[in-house]
């Protein structure tokens, strides 16, 4: 197992990124074996009231963040695919325990809400699946954290047996976008920004291969930077411009789409190991499913978003009126370079993916 960078996104500003965005749709069955019947948990046929198991499901953000609306369309499911046998309790706002991947290992919870490269620490490997670029499309993406059928998921899951982790599947609250009080279209206007990025290597790295001069920074701090030109500008979701009201303070948004903001479901392993056959294929298939259920809904808010934006006084660049997508997309292969070591083959593997 490779142990090394970890790529860890900081606890603040992980809840100011993925509280403003948005989730749910009608998500696809997993392909093959998920695709079939789901017997009750306990092998039993009859839908029972009183569940046979409760299982805690904790994270940072807030019950109706789009984190949230997942995390209660999973336990819907878990409970409706196995007939009311199995009951997931959700704890918001770490009120049972911080975020961390700790308290799972520890059996303090049974699932967790956390950003796969922020587990590097367990696997320097995870932080392939949050690169720059590395997905074709939403479909491409979903098949990655196919728990029926993704290599890459087995891959990983296999080599974090000891650590007493698995990670399920994962919905993408949104690409992430670039903001800023001038027009960027290529990387020669990028050059010497000042941009806000997540305090993590990951996203420093990404920005200076961008010719940006990288800024991290607390989210809570971005306004009145903003404002008082400490920074030229910031990126994020287009869920978290828009409930961060970022359109009066900036006046350009560049549709880089240069990063996932990926939340990883996790479970802990001895808990999956405790359940039967037809209950471990029920929580494999509630996690899939609610994950496709949300990037449908993520997906189907951009356009609103984008609207919001506009209506605002923002002005959209994207590729169709000169934003040079692909000169952002080769110089963020600097990034593969600097993680090689540490990634290894993971983003072949990711990127061999078929949905």
């Amino acid at each position: 197992m490779r142990r090394g960078l970890a790529l860890t996104l900081t606890v603040a500003m992980l809840g100011s990124l993925l509280a403003g965005c948005g989730s749910s749709g009608g998500g696809s069955a997993p392909k093959a074996d998920a695709t079939a019947a789901v017997a009750p948990a306990g092998g039993g046929t009859e839908e029972v009231t009183t569940p046979d198991k409760v299982l805690k499901f904790t994270d940072q953000n807030a019950e109706d963040s789009p984190a949230g609306m997942w995390e209660q369309k999973f336990a819907d499911l878990v409970k409706e695919y196995t007939k009311g046998h199995i009951e997931v309790e959700l704890y918001f706002n770490n009120t049972l325990c911080g975020y961390d991947i700790q308290p799972l290992q520890a059996g303090i919870c049974d699932f967790i809400q956390y950003v796969p490269s922020s587990a590097g620490d367990l696997d320097s490997r995870l932080g392939a699946f949050d690169a720059p670029y590395i997905y074709r499309d939403a479909d491409h993406r979903l098949a990655v954290f196919d728990p029926f059928n993704s290599e890459p998921l087995k891959v990983i899951n296999e080599a974090l047996k000891d650590d007493g982790v698995m990670l399920l599947s994962s919905f993408n609250s949104g690409y992430r976008q670039i903001t800023c009080n001038f027009p960027i279209r290529n990387l020669s206007d990028m050059k010497g920004a000042k941009i806000r990025v997540v305090p993590s290597d990951l996203y420093q790295q990404l920005f200076t291969a961008f010719g940006a001069a990288a800024t991290p920074m607390a989210f809570s701090e971005v306004p009145t930077a903003l404002i008082t030109n400490v920074i030229d500008g910031q990126e994020n979701p287009y869920s978290v411009i828009v409930s961060s009201a970022l359109y009066e303070v900036q006046k350009y948004c560049m549709e880089t789409n240069h990063l996932p903001t990926n939340h990883g479901l996790w479970m802990n392993r001895n808990t999956y190991e405790s359940l039967t056959p037809e209950q471990k294929e029920a929580v494999l298939k509630a996690a899939y499913d609610a994950s496709a259920y949300m990037d449908k809904y993520i997906l189907d808010k951009v356009e609103e978003y984008k609207k919001i934006c506009e209506d605002n006084g923002m002005e959209i660049i994207d590729a169709e009126n000169g934003l040079d997508i692909d000169g952002f997309k080769a110089a963020a292969e600097n990034v593969y370079d600097y993680f090689a070591e540490d990634w290894g083959d993971m983003p072949d593997l990711i990127r061999a993916v078929q949905p």
